[in-house]
């Protein structure tokens, strides 16, 4: 666009460092704003640097549109500002590093969109084509083969360079699993001991949980006091292993998109496209897809139309919600009997290692011959009496199996050594038991107006086989949460407020409302106001239809003389050359005019474009800087 406009603006040094300080307040409220309405920071981080060529747009349109070559770093940095200051002085071409920013930003978009590459392509033309004077119908016709060409190559390129990243990506995958074996899966068919304890520092929310019947949270409704998101069958040196790899879909089978996930129930809600019905969950992602954390006798599910549900026998619900928001919001209702299986000779496996160490605790608790419901309560108050929660994990001998060395001599720890030795335990009794991990519901927020699960309320508990189903069963002594929380720091209350900020921003929280993009208006018009402001304040004028080098002797300047002079003995200005750049050039190259050229030209700009103009000091220092020039000059 320069190229195809004659005007220009010339702003002096102090206006150029207001916009420079606009772009830098512009960078730093974007950042803030995002950081507020995106749940995770690398979000906030990608969307950041996608809009970061708008944000500094003006700086470059500042150089783009004068006739300066470059911008001085004292526009740039505010420590080389003020008179004096080494370095202020010298100048940078900013479009090289804006073309740069703006192919780090474009490679922050999808290129998987219709129009990405024909107007990537359309906007390559529209900087390359010849202007109309300076190419004849020829020229064009060869420049537009030309382009199209490029176009034609580029797009084949592009599509090598996809195919190649997808199939090394895949190899790499397949690498890494055949290393890391059943390890590496972000679906959690495996946990170890100690997943959960490595949460439990963190004041971070990552649920909201709104009971049914309430448009906001409300201490009088209370929701399920556990959420499960996975269960394992199979314990191994202590990592617990999910033995149901295999899930099927679960697509909407009523109306209003409800997914039907148990059979029916007493309690079981009827069909209803209420769309409100239900308790309702709001889950910060970490990734586009994970486990699904649901009451354990949840009977349906209605989720946003861009996620997929899929379940395997065990009672694990695994999401993919690709292209959404980084907050899933879903509702849960109703009350069935999961399909979760039947036991199987894995639910009643003991690791020989452990042996001693379960039938102790059998005889300690007495378990033999016990049905489940009288075990399960004969080893919850052994727990609660000779057993303590701790965050603070024992040491081990070396040879000594951890869980057996909570059960005989430590007999302290967190929720996962709890709810394994209890599933071990149990097991032992004859007893079949899983290991279930999920999220703990006990702490409600006044200021988010519901119930939140934190990232330290992450849990482990046991399901047993009881009455022809699974029953939930937490052995962990009922006072962990309250230790917990007494440990809480004294800044998490500002955390919390950060938080709900940053929650409502989003616009998540309200299902009826839209986004809240309307709130950047005040930030846009004030931004508009100061830059209507500064290039008030700026002087416009035509730039010339020929280049400077051509008219410059044309136009009546004070170096108009010295110019004709230099340009006879190679030393003139060159195309398109501004007074300052040329006098910089000469200094460079130790011409003896150099110095004497540079202090005039600056004086000079003074004289011409500063409001407040010169005095006659300054006017006689300028004549006697270009008759130095010529004296030099030996003119």
């Amino acid at each position: 666009m320069p190229r195809r406009t004659r005007w220009r603006f010339e702003l002096e040094a102090r206006e150029r460092q207001r916009i420079a300080d606009l772009c830098t307040l512009l960078i730093v409220l974007a950042g803030i704003w995002l950081y507020l309405r995106q749940p995770r920071l690398g979000d906030a981080l990608i969307v950041l640097i996608r809009w970061l060529p708008a944000l500094v747009f003006p700086l470059l349109a500042v150089q783009l549109y004068s006739e300066r070559r470059g911008t001085e770093l004292s526009v740039l940095f505010l420590s080389l500002r003020g008179d004096g200051k080494p370095g202020g002085a010298e100048t940078v071409d900013l479009r090289w590093a804006y073309l740069l920013l703006c192919a780090v930003s474009a490679s922050m978009v999808s290129p998987q969109t219709l129009w990405f590459y024909p107007s990537l392509v359309a906007l390559a033309a529209f900087g390359l084509w010849p202007p109309l004077p300076a190419a004849g119908e020829t020229h064009r016709r060869r420049a537009l083969a030309v382009l199209a060409l490029a176009a034609l190559l580029g797009w084949g390129l592009a599509a090598g360079l996809r195919w190649a990243h997808d199939e090394t990506e895949l190899l790499i995958l397949r690498m890494v699993e055949q290393w890391m074996g059943p390890a590496l899966d972000p679906y959690r068919s495996t946990t170890s001991i100690g997943d959960v304890g490595r949460l439990k520092g963190s004041e971070r929310i990552r649920l909201r949980i709104y009971p049914a019947g309430t448009a906001s949270g409300s201490s009088g409704a209370s929701p399920p006091a556990l959420l499960r998101t996975a269960s394992y069958d199979r314990y191994i040196n202590g990592t617990w292993f999910n033995s149901a790899n295999q899930f099927e879909g679960l697509p909407p089978t009523s109306a209003g998109g409800w997914r039907r996930l148990a059979g029916a129930g007493p309690g079981t809600a009827p069909e209803q496209p209420d769309l409100t019905a239900g308790l309702r969950i709001l889950l910060v992602l970490d990734g586009p897809d994970g486990l699904l954390p649901l009451p354990p006798d949840a009977a349906q599910v209605r989720m946003p139309p861009h996620a997929e549900l899929q379940r395997n026998v065990l009672g694990a619900v695994r999401f993919e919600a690709r292209g959404g928001p980084p907050l899933l919001s879903y509702r849960v209702r109703g009350v069935g009997r999961p399909p979760d299986g039947s036991p199987t000779a894995a639910d009643l496996r003991t690791p020989p290692r452990i042996g001693a160490a379960v039938t102790a605790i059998i005889t300690e608790a007495g378990l033999d011959g016990q049905p489940a419901d009288v075990a399960m309560g004969r080893l919850q108050r052994l727990f609660a009496r000779r057993f303590r929660y701790s965050l603070t994990l024992p040491d081990v001998p070396t040879g000594s199996a951890p869980i057996a060395h909570f059960l005989t001599r430590a007999r302290y720890g967190h929720c996962e050594y709890f709810a394994t030795a209890a599933a071990l335990v149990l097991r032992g009794a004859g007893i079949p038991a899983r290991y279930v991990r999920g999220w703990s519901v006990q702490e409600f927020s006044p200021l988010e107006q519901a119930w939140i699960s934190r990232e330290r309320h992450a849990h482990a508990w046991v399901e047993v086989w009881h009455g022809g189903g699974w029953r939930t069963f937490d052995p962990t002594p009922p006072d962990w949460g309250a230790l917990e929380a007494a440990d809480r720091p004294w800044h998490a209350g500002l955390g919390d407020l950060v938080a709900r900020l940053r929650f409502v921003l989003s616009g998540a929280g309200d299902e009826t409302r839209g986004d809240r993009t309307w709130l950047m208006v005040p930030l846009v018009l004030l931004v508009a106001v100061l830059a209507w402001r500064i290039a008030r304040r700026g002087r416009r004028r035509q730039a010339p239809a020929l280049p400077a080098a051509a008219t410059s002797s044309d136009r009546k300047t004070p170096f108009s003389g010295l110019e004709r002079a230099l340009a006879q003995r190679g030393r003139g200005r060159r195309q398109g050359e501004t007074l300052r750049d040329w006098a910089w050039r000469l200094r460079a190259a130790d011409d003896p005019v150099g110095d004497a050229l540079a202090g005039a030209v600056a004086i000079y700009y003074r004289e011409r474009y500063d409001p407040a103009g010169i005095d006659d000091a300054a006017r006689d220092r300028l004549s006697a800087l270009l008759a130095e020039c010529q004296r030099l000059d030996g003119g």
